[in-house]
């Protein structure tokens, strides 16, 4: 499904850039995904509920009015359920855009600032990219920590050098 969500978000930043939003339209995009919930899904793929209901139902909430028509053409083509998967392309193409290098920090405490400083400024180096940093906490993690972006992974935790042990003495 990735796919034809990627093919929506073009789509949609396609017509946002038109409109010189394509930033802004990041921001609505993800506030409308975010102010949705199960029950919200739910309402969206009943297939009791016409078409035209849904689209009244929008019509009340979404004063966007390119997230309106956009959100619309899904519901058309049964195709709401993708509209978080959607939202998540879009950044990608943002990002993609913008030279922006999302990078997930794994470890079992916050790190200190000059630290993430430096993985930033490696990172930015080697890659040419502005880097944005998320940091995730994970108590498993005995020591060191783990970076993972764009399906990559630098893993500097005491556990890795464990199992890297055990696998040298188990062959």
């Amino acid at each position: 499904m990735t796919g034809i969500a990627n093919q929506y978000a073009l789509a949609v930043f396609s017509l946002a850039s038109k409109e010189k939003r394509d930033e802004e339209f990041l921001t609505v995009l993800e506030t409308f995904v975010k102010g949705m919930n199960e029950n919200t899904y739910k309402f969206f793929a009943h297939p009791k509920i016409s078409i035209l209901e849904k689209k009244q139902t929008l019509e009340k909430v979404v004063y966007d009015k390119l997230l309106l028509n956009f959100l619309k053409v899904l519901i058309d083509n049964d195709r709401f359920a993708l509209v978080e998967a959607i939202s998540l392309e879009y950044k990608n193409i943002l990002d993609n855009l913008n030279k922006i290098m999302n990078v997930v920090v794994v470890s079992n405490k916050p790190l200190k600032k000059n630290n993430l400083d430096k993985i930033k400024n490696k990172l930015k180096e080697k890659y040419n990219r502005k880097i944005q940093i998320e940091e995730t906490i994970d108590k498993d993690i005995i020591g060191g920590f783990r970076i993972e972006f764009e399906g990559n992974v630098i893993d500097e935790t005491i556990n890795k050098q464990l199992n890297d042990i055990k696998s040298s003495l188990t062959e």
